[in-house]
């Protein structure tokens, strides 16, 4: 009874709100997202990384997200929407995200003219064919992975991953 009820709270607070999203935009409304489910988030020209929601700067500011750091938080692949709109997010960390899956890698479409960095590490719903996804992001420069007890052949996903994205350095482990 209890597991139910707790994969529904994890899902209304990984739902993009509309309404907000007209109210303060993509970038601002994305970082909620993240500080809302223990992930954080910086910005472009803040050296800080945010990590408490009421530390965020003013409504009224304009930010734009450059860093997520999904490290040890409850997002998942519904939340992923949030990253529509966003122009400037470069670098994605994805380590023990128990939710996070091949869904949510197909989402990271949303930053592909901007995404540069990213890493995928202790993310046990993630598979190979979640992987190759990335063929989808031209951008990228810098790929990560490792403890990732789904994917079942990483070298032939570094092989595809490497003849699709030819000037991406990786460092892949399963």
């Amino acid at each position: 009874m209890n597991r139910p009820f707790w994969g529904w709270v994890n899902m209304m607070f990984n739902r993009v709100d509309r309404a907000r999203l007209k109210k303060v935009g993509p970038d601002r409304l994305c970082a909620e997202w993240l500080l809302k489910n223990g992930a954080k988030a910086k910005f472009v020209k803040d050296a800080r990384v945010h990590v408490h929601f009421n530390a965020l700067p003013d409504e009224s500011l304009p930010v734009l997200m450059e860093e997520l750091d999904g490290t040890d938080s409850g997002i998942m692949h519904i939340g992923f929407d949030h990253l529509e709109g966003l122009s400037r997010l470069r670098k994605v960390v994805l380590h023990n995200c128990v939710y996070i899956d091949n869904q949510a890698l197909w989402k990271l479409r949303y930053v592909a003219n901007t995404l540069e960095e990213l890493q995928i590490s202790k993310c046990g719903n993630v598979t190979d064919a979640g992987l190759l996804q990335l063929k989808q992001l031209p951008q990228l420069q810098q790929v990560k992975t490792f403890d990732l007890p789904d994917v079942k052949n990483i070298q032939e996903v570094e092989k595809t991953l490497k003849q699709a994205l030819p000037n991406c350095k990786f460092d892949m482990q399963p």
